[in-house]
């Protein structure tokens, strides 16, 4: 596994400089931005109620899958970037997570969330 997820970086981090992505000179904050903008794409579906319709290209996902996977190339490019081992930072962060109280931090408790869940958006 680990040498998966940075064989992934490593691979779409090829790929975006080969695409050009990476000849802009495009500074740290514009990179968060597009990882943003991946994001902003998925909460666009979920508010159309197409996260599970067909993307608009022929490679066989739904907006959702298609979103999320952008999420993770452009998050796993920047990873290659900066010398990130993204296998051991996720494995890190995940066993971290575990020990954590109850929504921690600023989340919200389930009663006070106004939004509807993902229990209640509609599938296929």
């Amino acid at each position: 596994m680990a040498d998966l997820l940075n064989e992934l970086a490593h691979r779409a981090h090829e790929n975006a400089v080969r695409h050009g992505f990476w000849s802009h000179g495009l500074a740290f904050g514009d990179r968060i931005a597009l990882l943003h903008e991946e994001l902003s794409e998925l909460y666009n579906a979920w508010r159309k109620g197409r996260l599970y319709d067909q993307c608009d290209k022929s490679i066989g996902l739904n907006c959702a899958e298609e979103e999320l996977a952008d999420v993770l190339i452009r998050a796993l490019d920047l990873c290659e970037t900066l010398g990130v081992d993204a296998h051991a930072a996720i494995l890190a962060k995940m066993k971290y997570n575990e020990s954590r109280p109850h929504l921690h931090g600023d989340a919200q408790c389930p009663g006070e969330i106004q939004d509807e869940t993902l229990d209640e958006v509609p599938r296929d």
